[in-house]
């Protein structure tokens, strides 16, 4: 075959498909390699080795000895393309032999893409970082611009304020001689004034001194008894209440209670014009008639006075029904009600309030008797309700909480109280914690059921909270005040009472966390100690410090506080029953604790005269309780030195004499309340110097003091016309006639306790009773059929505070 011109195309492409001028280039650089005895034998073998072999790569070398290989090609490509007549046959050559495999096709166009996709990035990120550039300049442009800007303004007000202080320099030292030539005007008129002062008050002390006697000697007389009609009665036809200015006609009404309104606007024409000033019936209190208030007054009420009556006080009116609540809805401008103590609250009077009052900031419902279908209707109504007390509602459950949650209503509480509600349990307080996030202040008070995860809901929600109280939860542990210091770092008040399960790690993370924290009181928690204070040694803002019945507290641990930041700004101390307490906190009480105005300090054994006298130095204090404190009448001497007190207890002091009260109370003119109960060495020799110094005394406590006789009662009824308080009970030498310089002497008394005072009879007692004075006795009145008076409490063992108290209720919460 001379040359393959002359075949048929498909056999040229069938030699090309089965590779024969490969085939044929391999074996015959093989042979002309090679050059073996036998080709025949040397083409089947070679033949038969790319016949089995399955990856075998067919070159032009292929069938040679690697080791005889050629290092050039021994027949050029184009004399095999012409001894087989290939050229003519590149298009099919192309197509059988070079043609591609998908994967290469795939492979190709995600090239093609790639390379798309990099050119047009390459060409937005150049444009991107063209524009970018261009803003970046801009910026700095505008920033150069606003620079030069307040430099100029500063400039200006610069020239403007030197302008000023130089004309205000000049000013003054023009304006200097003629001040000082007022000023000594003025000191000189200071002067006379003073020396006028001085001079009316010896007079009316020199006065009022001859007054006591003058009635002193009256007192003793029987000529009393003639003298109690002696008042002067007001002419009669003359109206001097229409004669006033209006605003102090108005402010007279305001002192009287509903139904003498109503009383004095029959009297007149006049009296009935301003008796129906609206101002008068914005607030209305119906708990100071609470016996005669009826479900007719009520509808009265609100329907003469609906349209400017915002301020409404129902608290334990119990024959008020739930036919006559339903009208308070009729008071659309209505801001304030008080529905606590109520016998029974249906759901259906909740909703006609709800929908009618939509203006209702404050309801108070506690005591109350009502079941889950009332708080549906408050979650449902109640929008723009902030105060809501739930106290003593034992009738709902968690169920009715719910509604918290899932209500459109009370999603505003700013205070929320449910103290005593044992019925909740941790599904309800997660269910209040979700639905009211904006609470400020709560009350959690006599929860046995209170545990941890219950705080933990209020800290993860409620993280607005700055008012805590937790009194009686004995299920806390120091896990709870973790989540507090955790979460709620703006924490202003914070009470805890009679739990034993909190210790001092608990108070220390809570006082590394709270650095807010303004309020205290932490009474009653035995396992807290001096370390547990030591947290608060960098709280800045601490006012009220309250740490009652902490045994275990010492003068190490109030060091802590006192000489931390907090110290010089620190108003309230109470650290009763810490009897390691002791006079090196009193010195530092009184050269850190500048601002104090109440202290106790009652039943501490460390406490003597030595350190009393460092408070007597302290002018700011006013409050002072020494009850079973070894004080003697050195300390009580130099209480004198500030003449600022107003309450001050002794109680139990067993060292204190009639030396002692006479030194002090000859300094201590404006003292308002004063108690030395159970001071068995006080006579009347002491009570003479107390009535004739302290004529403000309000109230005073003389129970047990033995001593005591009826000369003690008459000193004080002659010198101290504003007892409304007082305590004589115990005294077994008292007798009837105590009782009559009381009626005559004491005018304003209204509380009087003679229990244990065996020579009182009821006689005496009953005039003071006609008086509107009410007296606790111990006199057997079955036989007289006449029913006890309600107890009379004088004294608190354990006041909570006096002028910032632990419950910061509203003012117009009741």
């Amino acid at each position: 075959m001379a040359s393959f011109n002359s075949i048929d195309p498909q056999l040229k492409a069938y030699l090309l498909r089965q590779r024969l001028p490969d085939i044929f280039e391999a074996l015959f650089v093989g042979l002309t390699t090679s050059r073996p005895d036998d080709p025949n034998e040397f083409i089947k073998s070679c033949l038969r080795e790319y016949q089995t072999g399955k990856n075998f790569d067919l070159l032009w070398d292929s069938f040679v000895p690697e080791k005889d290989r050629p290092a050039i090609r021994v027949f050029k490509r184009t004399f095999i393309e012409k001894f087989f007549s290939l050229k003519d046959l590149a298009e099919l050559k192309y197509y059988f032999y070079f043609q591609p495999s998908e994967e290469q096709k795939r492979k190709a166009a995600q090239a093609y893409k790639d390379k798309l996709q990099s050119k047009h990035f390459n060409a937005w990120l150049g444009y991107y970082m063209k524009k970018v550039e261009k803003r970046r300049k801009e910026i700095a442009e505008l920033k150069r611009a606003d620079d030069y800007y307040k430099r100029n303004m500063v400039s200006k007000t610069f020239h403007v304020w030197y302008s000023w202080k130089c004309n205000r320099l000049r000013n003054q030292q023009l304006a200097a001689p003629i001040i000082a030539e007022k000023f000594r005007l003025v000191a000189l008129q200071n002067a006379k004034q003073t020396a006028f002062r001085a001079w009316l008050k010896i007079t009316q002390h020199a006065s009022d001194t001859n007054k006591w006697f003058k009635r002193y000697d009256m007192l003793n007389s029987d000529e009393e008894e003639n003298q109690e009609q002696e008042e002067q009665e007001e002419p009669l036809g003359e109206d001097f209440i229409s004669k006033l200015p209006h605003r102090a006609s108005n402010r007279i009404f305001s002192y009287l209670n509903v139904l003498d309104r109503i009383t004095c606007s029959i009297v007149c024409r006049a009296w009935k014009v301003m008796v129906q000033d609206r101002t008068l019936w914005t607030q209305v209190d119906l708990q100071k008639i609470k016996a005669r208030a009826t479900d007719k007054v009520v509808v009265n009420l609100a329907h003469k006075y609906r349209s400017y009556l915002c301020n409404l006080n129902l608290r334990s009116c119990t024959r008020v029904t739930t036919t006559s609540l339903q009208y308070v809805g009729e008071c659309r401008n209505l801001q304030e009600l008080n529905l606590s103590d109520i016998k029974y609250l249906s759901a259906d009077v909740i909703s006609a309030i709800g929908t009618g009052c939509i203006n209702l900031l404050y309801l108070n419902i506690s005591g109350c008797h009502f079941d889950d279908g009332v708080l549906r209707m408050l979650a449902r109504h109640y929008i723009n309700l902030q105060y809501l007390s739930l106290a003593r509602c034992y009738g709902f459950t968690n169920a009715g909480l719910y509604y918290f949650m899932m209500g459109k209503g009370l999603h505003k509480l700013y205070f929320l109280d449910v103290s005593y509600c044992r019925q909740i349990t941790e599904e309800g307080m997660h269910y209040i914690a979700r639905g009211c996030p904006l609470l400020n202040s709560l009350w959690l008070n006599n929860l046995i059921s209170l545990n941890n995860t219950s705080i933990y809901y209020f800290t993860k929600y409620c993280t607005t909270l700055e008012k805590l109280s937790m009194l009686y939860a004995p299920a806390l542990t120091d896990t709870a005040l973790m989540y507090i210091a955790e979460s709620l770092p703006y924490l202003t008040t914070l009470c805890i009472e009679g739990n034993q399960n909190i210790t001092a790690a608990g108070v220390r993370a809570l006082g590394r966390g709270c650095s807010y924290l303004v309020h205290l009181y932490i009474v009653d928690c035995m396992h807290v100690g001096d370390s547990g204070l030591k947290g608060f040694s960098s709280t800045k803002g601490l006012r009220v410090l309250n740490l009652s019945d902490c045994v275990q507290i010492s003068d190490q641990g109030l060091r802590n506080i006192i000489e931390g930041p907090s110290g010089s700004q620190l108003k309230e101390i109470n650290v009763t029953n810490c009897l390691r307490v002791g006079n090196n906190s009193l010195f530092r009480i009184a050269q850190r604790c500048q601002n104090v105005t109440y202290l106790r300090l009652c039943y501490s054994d460390f406490v003597s005269d030595a350190g009393v006298e460092l408070l007597g130095n302290m002018q700011s204090l006013r409050c002072l309780d020494l009850s079973g404190c070894p004080v003697g009448d050195a300390g009580l001497a130099s209480l004198g030195n500030n003449p600022n007190f107003r309450n001050i207890s002794i109680s139990e002091c067993k060292q204190v004499t009639d030396v002692g009260i006479q030194k002090m109370c000859s300094k201590l003119l404006l003292l308002e309340t004063f108690d030395i109960s159970y001071c068995a060495n006080v006579t009347d020799y002491a009570l003479k110097f107390l009535a004739f110094s302290c004529r403000e005394l309000v109230r005073l406590n003389l129970s047990g003091c033995h001593q005591l006789t009826d000369m003690s009662v008459s000193y004080v009824s002659g010198g101290c016309h504003y007892i409304s308080h007082l305590n004589i009970s115990n005294i077994p030498s008292l007798t009837d006639k105590a009782l009559r310089f009381l009626r005559h002497g004491c005018r304003l008394l209204q509380r009087l306790d003679v229990r244990s005072c065996p020579r009182i009879t009821y006689s005496p007692i009953e005039r003071l009773e006609n008086a509107k004075c009410m007296v606790q006795h111990s006199i057997d009145l079955k036989e007289m059929k006449l029913s006890p008076i309600l107890p009379l409490s004088l004294t608190h063992r354990r006041p909570i505070s006096t002028g910032y108290g632990i419950f910061p209720i509203p003012n117009h919460a009741y």
